[in-house]
């Protein structure tokens, strides 16, 4: 019989951002972050083979963060629970017509004769929508989506850094078709193919295995979405500026809040250099600890 030792504790919210931000940029997938409800504890998380492991891991992540929690509980996992244990964290979210659902919830979802559905199941290593960056996105697609929705059929979408293929789905069920979208990790694409399977109701978007600059040669964007950590968006905002067709938008997630000034300062110069005869307007927003921004061509 199989088992997975799960670690567990209660970290603060300062912690749980640096945690965070920190998971990101070493691309660590053992460990996470979850908060049950807006307003409840983060809890720090890990998943591992045997308890000599959980324990290596543990030393290693408190080598770099000593003020972890002294104490975290340890469960022992059987056979196949460990891959549905973060099901309980992940709940169906709207916001006004579109409606992200869990698959495992498929069957109880009752909504507005209008919503406009994505099932999905990304499993713990990518994007399933319960992250505030995610969300964010999400709703500046929708504003996109409401100015401009006498020609959806003619507008090029690009979600960069697709992830689980969430808000390239979200795209095409909004009624966009011409809807591309990229991951440089393999795994994501295959988890975004096995989410258009689980989605016949909806148009399937173009995905591709690529990186940034892979993935934007050759694309153009009326609407650029990259929901990418900080360090990522401004080693890249050439070719991702450069993407843009002329009356673009470009939209950032991915940002800690005490990262926004320092993005949108860099991208604006890089607009100014790059594309000095097209202004742009600027906005940004805020959830929980992170922040988006917006540009748009004019």
């Amino acid at each position: 019989m199989s088992i997975q030792i799960e670690l567990r504790a209660v970290v603060s919210t300062e912690l749980a951002d640096e945690l965070e931000a920190y998971f990101d940029t070493q691309e660590i997938t053992q460990w996470g972050l979850m908060q049950t409800a807006p307003g409840a504890p983060f809890e720090l998380f890990g998943f591992f083979a045997d308890e000599a492991m959980a324990s290596i891991e543990l030393d290693r992540l408190r080598a770099d963060f000593p003020h972890l929690p002294t104490f975290f509980e340890q469960t022992t996992i059987h056979d196949d629970d460990w891959q549905n244990a973060y099901k309980a964290f992940i709940q169906a979210w709207n916001d006004r017509q579109l409606h992200w659902i869990p698959l495992w919830e498929r069957g109880h979802f009752s909504g507005p004769a209008d919503a406009a559905v994505v099932y999905l199941d990304a499993g713990m290593a990518f994007g399933t929508g319960a992250h505030e960056t995610t969300r964010l996105c999400a709703g500046r697609l929708q504003d996109y989506r409401d100015a401009h929705a006498t020609h959806l059929d003619t507008l090029d979408v690009i979600d960069a850094g697709c992830g689980s293929g969430i808000l390239a789905l979200s795209a095409a069920v909004l009624g966009f078709h011409k809807i591309s979208a990229f991951d440089f990790d393999p795994e994501a694409i295959q988890v975004c193919s096995n989410n258009v399977a689980e989605n016949p109701h909806i148009r399937a978007p173009e995905f591709a295995v690529a990186n940034l600059e892979q993935g934007l040669t050759d694309h153009s964007a009326d609407l650029l979405l990259a929901n990418i950590q900080s360090d990522v968006l401004m080693a890249d905002c050439i070719p991702i500026i450069g993407a843009l067709k002329l009356g673009g938008t470009l939209a950032l997630s991915g940002i800690l809040i005490q990262e926004l000034a320092c993005v949108r300062a860099h991208y604006e110069a890089a607009f100014a250099e790059l594309r000095p005869n097209e202004p742009i307007v600027v906005d940004s927003r805020q959830a929980g600890e992170w922040g988006d921004l917006q540009f748009i061509l004019v």
